[in-house]
């Protein structure tokens, strides 16, 4: 099951992401964790990993992807890119590291000014999650950049489920409904998360999105605030990411047909 985490920066994907694969691995589930935000540094930080090699710089960085990627829209980038089905195991060696049983691959990273848009990693994004089918890690956590362009490189349609990280937030409330629609045309089913949840904005939170569609609400934590300030690896009460991983349980979608 392909599960995408969305949301506007600072939101709290990137700590749901850690959270949510934390706590199916404490459900006995093997779980690999994409980082697909080209800006995000600190991912394997809240994971307490040590920083992977990214997967593009494995693939001979821009120059390498690039000439994969197909000169035409008449040929799919997926031929040129992977050729086939892929698993894990099939990645360049030292593309991605493990941390307490989590996987954690790093698609790639803006690190040079002026080297160019975040486009190609995006590419490489929806080519690697279109082709994954990999039975040794049934619950597949993205970490997607923030905002919505990652619908415009319809990365979603490779993923099961998006999960919209909402925070008490007028922005944050604008966002939701631009996924919500968004999903629909991918024809990808979209839940909520509602994030930092205090008493006084509860209400306000309640009003701006369709409680049918929320399906957990994570209380304001000054453990988690604390790790984030610190760069440190989180360490907040997995209790918090219970609900979810039953509710992922309970909607994982039959195994996808192999690509012919």
């Amino acid at each position: 099951m392909k599960i995408l985490i969305s949301g506007k920066g600072g939101c709290g994907k990137s700590t749901l992401s850690v959270l949510i694969a934390r706590a199916l691995k404490k459900a006995g589930h093997p779980v690999l964790l994409i980082d697909a935000d080209e800006s995000n540094l600190c991912l394997h930080r809240l994971l307490g990993a040590p920083a992977p090699k990214n997967l593009m710089r494995k693939m001979g960085g821009r120059t390498g992807v690039r000439e994969k990627l197909p000169r035409s829209k008449a040929t799919p980038s997926t031929d040129r890119l992977f050729g086939k089905d892929i698993t894990l195991a099939d990645l360049p060696d030292g593309s991605y590291t493990e941390i307490d049983g989590i996987q954690l691959l790093v698609m790639g990273k803006i690190e040079e000014y002026g080297e160019g848009c975040a486009c190609l990693i995006g590419s490489l994004s929806r080519t690697l999650l279109a082709r994954l089918r990999d039975a040794d890690h049934p619950f597949v956590i993205i970490d997607a950049e923030a905002g919505v362009e990652h619908f415009g490189r319809r990365i979603d349609a490779a993923c099961d489920l998006i999960i919209g990280v909402v925070d008490p937030t007028h922005e944050s409330f604008t966002l939701a409904d631009r996924m919500d629609r968004m999903a629909t045309a991918a024809g990808v089913t979209i839940r909520y998360v509602l994030n930092k949840v205090t008493p006084d904005v509860a209400a306000v939170m309640a009003k701006n999105i369709n409680p049918a569609k929320v399906i957990a609400r994570i209380p304001l934590d000054t453990a988690i605030f604390s790790a984030g300030l610190k760069g440190a690896p989180l360490a907040a009460n997995l209790s918090l990411a219970d609900d979810l991983v039953t509710f992922f349980e309970s909607h994982r979608p039959p195994p996808r047909l192999k690509f012919t």
